[in-house]
């Protein structure tokens, strides 16, 4: 048994929002979806072909790293799967009915569509994943070294229980899968390593997915990061729930008064940049600005002032 942290799981979890999906992940797409490029058009598609079934190439388990998985490291993997494996994995469409059309294109291009997948999904981490991505693997890692502490003191059966109910027997595992599990077709062996990989998820909502089948690759089973590792959920500011983080944080640095060249200074911005945010709030009648000389001084007005007073940090 070993564990795996892995983006593009979540990546792919997150884009299955048909009426099953976890709740977790039908938040984080309401919330990319206007960023989402279009590039990743064609995974997406493929994604939501069949909500029954899932080639395993897309999820390769990746082993942990103390420096930690990649996106590049991943696509790798997936783009280094062989002829054999692309092939078996997206002929099982077939048997759950009539192969949809982004499958089809992926038989037909091979090599050259799947890198055009590949790219599609390094464009939606880089757009929809990537800002988040390092506080994740922190509470993703912390899940990990806490069950590896179980298993130490009390036993891979104890660690497992508290994975997911289909574990509640040590002795014994049952799970219903959605759709026929393939076999492995005559004639050929099972390469995959023996054991099995566990991979913490944020976006499951409770729920573990497994992808077992496969006679290419260890059976993995992702599985809900425990909500202990978590932090308490942050307060709201409401200033920036108001007008934005950016501006939020040029009203409070302009406090007592400042001139643009002092307000650039103390947000780490350009002279522009500060003079954008400025007019900004100024057009929202949260501060005015009067010229100095070759200075602009910006002050708070009363509605400045309330806003600050009401939303302190």
């Amino acid at each position: 048994m070993r564990f795996a942290v892995s983006p593009v799981q979540h990546l792919l979890i997150g884009l299955q929002q048909d009426s099953g999906a976890p709740l977790p992940a039908r938040r984080w797409w309401r919330a990319v979806r206007s960023r989402v490029p279009a590039r990743a058009r064609p995974l997406i598609d493929l994604v939501m072909a069949n909500p029954l079934y899932l080639p395993d190439f897309l999820t390769p388990p990746m082993p942990m790293d103390a420096a930690g998985i990649s996106i590049a490291d991943e696509l790798d993997v997936i783009g280094a799967v062989g002829a054999d494996q692309l092939q078996g994995e997206l002929a099982r469409y077939a048997e759950l009915g009539p192969v949809p059309k982004p499958v089809a294109q992926l038989l037909d291009g091979g090599a050259a569509q799947l890198r055009r997948l590949l790219r599609g999904l390094h464009a939606l981490y880089g757009a929809c994943l990537a800002e988040d991505w390092p506080d994740m693997v922190k509470l993703l890692n912390a899940d990990v070294c806490m069950r590896r502490g179980v298993v130490g003191e009390q036993g891979t059966g104890r660690m497992l229980v508290g994975i997911h109910r289909a574990f509640s027997d040590p002795t014994r595992f049952e799970l219903t899968l959605a759709g026929l599990a393939p076999e492995v077709p005559e004639g050929m062996e099972r390469t995959a390593e023996a054991g099995f990989v566990l991979s913490p998820n944020l976006f499951l909502g409770g729920m573990l997915s497994p992808a077992i089948a496969s006679p290419w690759q260890q059976p993995l089973f992702v599985y809900t990061a425990s909500e202990a590792v978590r932090p308490p959920p942050a307060r709201v500011d409401g200033l920036t729930a108001l007008v934005g983080k950016g501006k939020a944080a040029a009203l409070r640095a302009i406090g007592t008064g400042c001139t643009t060249t002092e307000l650039a200074v103390r947000l780490g911005v350009s002279a522009p940049a500060a003079s954008q945010h400025a007019a900004t709030l100024r057009a929202g009648g949260m501060i005015t600005s009067v010229r100095d000389g070759q200075r602009v001084v910006h002050s708070l007005t009363p509605l400045g002032v309330g806003l600050l007073a009401a939303n302190p940090l």
